[in-house]
């Protein structure tokens, strides 16, 4: 893909997101996992100017499924489209539906110079924990190869809603926590925060892996959004959707 190709690219996922709309945009060129991330850095750039962190996707093996996808994928989160408290949001087109994860913000540089990049030592850097729901979807039609296309397209990322925070948490007690979804008030889903690649750490980990092998750091008051613990929600304006993540609390939105 070349230089022009991308910016234009780019140029059209921004207005797409800003716009909420869905439209034929040229993804088949994306033929490498560096195009895909040179669009979506681009992309991102034109969006907003203010980060808070990165957004996993498909840390768990029935979201793979669902999008088609290979592996996890990331992309940094935008500020404007990272809430707190947030208790209605209006749904764009191209909703693929809502993941229900963990929101963990780092407390120091990770990884370090001479430590590996493992569970253990991701425990450390973690000092507060938060329940979330995310919103993923599409800006163009599906053309190409599924990866390269969500990769580009924001990393599927729409928008994150988080509830309240908890700071006196034990970071590898994470995988225990039952999490139990529910729609107007329905039981629709119920796991364990395990399903995050066999615990929530790990999506630390891989991701900080994922940032060392392109020069890259987590940074102090970065928040890594673990992906989902539980299937993609299929969510409908008029809904709301409540996820209890058990001693940890709970994060509501309704969908307009």
């Amino acid at each position: 893909m070349d230089a022009a190709q991308l910016q234009d690219l780019a140029e059209n996922l921004a207005r797409n997101r800003r716009a909420g709309l869905v439209t034929d945009l040229p993804m088949s060129l994306l033929e490498t996992e560096a195009d895909a991330l040179s669009a979506q850095s681009a992309a991102l750039d034109l969006f907003d100017d203010d980060f808070r962190g990165y957004s996993l996707v498909a840390t768990n093996p029935a979201v793979q499924r669902s999008l088609d996808l290979g592996s996890p994928i990331f992309a940094p989160i935008a500020s404007r489209s990272f809430h707190d408290g947030l208790e209605h949001i209006t749904l764009p087109r191209g909703m693929l539906g809502a993941q229900c994860e963990l929101a963990l913000t780092i407390g120091e540089t990770y990884p370090f110079s001479i430590d590996p990049i493992d569970r253990q030592t991701a425990a450390g850097i973690v000092v507060a924990c938060q329940p979330a729901i995310g919103l993923l979807g599409r800006r163009s039609r599906p053309t190409g190869v599924s990866t390269l296309m969500a990769i580009a397209d924001f990393g599927l990322h729409v928008a994150t809603i988080r509830g309240a925070s908890h700071h006196h948490i034990d970071p590898s007690q994470l995988d225990r926590l039952e999490v139990t979804a529910r729609l107007n008030g329905n039981v629709v889903a119920r796991s364990t925060a395990g399903t995050i690649l066999g615990h929530p750490l790990e999506a630390v980990a891989w991701l900080a892996r994922k940032l060392a092998s392109d020069h890259r750091q987590l940074n102090a008051d970065d928040v890594v959004l673990t992906g989902s613990c539980l299937p993609i929600l299929q969510i409908l304006p008029g809904q709301t959707l409540s996820v209890e993540f058990g001693t940890l609390g709970s994060v509501s939105c309704r969908f307009e």
